[in-house]
């Protein structure tokens, strides 16, 4: 019974000794206070920020050196470490940071910094603090040779495109769209941030609509346009058809002139006195209306540019003695129409 009795007191000892050593190494941790300096209110993305604060004794005010301290950004669902930085012999830290975009929107960033403790001093942390990124301004300029808008008709119309970010500093943006009279036209990049856009000649008194639109990651989506009027009369037509029957065929011969206000992609026609049949035009896809009685030729991989020309053969039924016609361009708009008569040719 003595010898129980000795163990049970010594274990008991045992356990209060150890007790009283947590105690005592808890109180001789250090109360912290991290601090964090205040932040810009707006950045642009891709900005570098500058994270700096120190970490102190909280009852002394002395740094602690060599100490981690770890900046956190808000989450969606949790807080994310954006950067870890360790401190200097007077408790002081700095540590840089880009602003970056997930979406390509205004987004508001919520930051604070953390220490969390160590085996001789005490976590702490910082308030929250905030700033937003905001997106660029893309500045678009266009402009017209010898800045002008008013055009006599058999002249060009030359457009400049310049995109920059207000700061003198050009930019290509990732996506543009450029449209001239309402269709989809290329144009030509010249340098980083500057485009050009001509247009064929201009052949009556008329108004013309340039536009453009940009996009870039970082940037707000901007569009712009120009209008130029076109003054003078009419010098010439801008298609030329003539038409001449050989046995069943007629062929049809289509000029664009020169100063056709676009290429021709379809051609269609209707015959007075007869009816198409079937076509052998080459790269021209043929097909027929009956409801109508007429027909169309349709560019399959090229289209009638300017001063061009071409001749489809089309076998026909009846003695047709006038050809009515229309030329259009991709987007179904019609460049020009008109009447030609179908000259008989006699064969032995």
């Amino acid at each position: 019974m003595n010898k129980l009795r000795y163990v049970a007191v010594s274990t008991g000892t045992l356990l209060l000794l150890s007790v009283t050593a947590v105690s005592a190494s808890a109180l001789r941790m250090q109360l912290t206070t991290v601090s964090l300096d205040s932040l810009p209110a707006l950045v642009s993305p891709n900005d570098e920020i500058t994270f700096t604060g120190t970490l102190t004794n909280a009852n002394t005010g002395e740094g602690l050196r060599d100490k981690t301290v770890v900046i956190y950004r808000e989450g969606p669902i949790s807080p994310m470490i954006v950067a870890e930085a360790l401190t200097g012999i007077d408790g002081s830290f700095s540590v840089p940071w880009t602003a970056t975009l997930d979406v390509n929107r205004d987004t508001p960033v919520t930051v604070f910094a953390q220490f969390d403790g160590d085996e001789t001093a005490l976590a702490s942390r910082t308030g929250k603090m905030s700033f937003r990124i905001a997106l660029i301004p893309i500045n678009l300029e266009i402009t017209t040779d010898a800045n002008k808008n008013r055009y006599s008709v058999g002249s060009i119309a030359f457009f400049s495109v310049a995109f920059h970010d207000g700061m003198g500093n050009f930019i290509d943006p990732d996506f543009i769209r450029a449209t001239y009279d309402g269709n989809f036209v290329s144009m030509t990049k010249e340098e980083v941030g500057r485009y050009t856009f001509e247009t064929s000649r201009l052949v009556k008194f008329e108004e013309h609509q340039f536009g453009v639109f940009a996009e870039k990651f970082g940037y707000i989506s901007t569009q712009k346009s120009l209008t130029i009027t076109v003054f003078g009369a009419q010098i010439a037509k801008p298609v030329k058809v003539s038409a001449l029957k050989i046995g069943d065929d007629v062929r049809i011969k289509v000029k664009n002139n020169v100063l056709s206000p676009g290429e021709i992609y379809t051609f269609s026609g209707k015959f007075l006195d007869g009816s198409a049949v079937e076509s052998s035009s080459g790269m021209w896809q043929f097909s027929v209306n009956p409801a109508a009685d007429s027909f169309s030729l349709k560019s399959l991989e090229k289209s009638l540019g300017p001063d061009k020309s071409t001749i489809f053969k089309v076998k026909v039924q009846g003695t047709p003695t006038k050809l009515l016609w229309k030329a259009l361009d991709l987007h179904g708009k019609q460049l020009a129409d008109g009447t030609s008569s179908v000259v008989s040719v006699r064969t032995r």
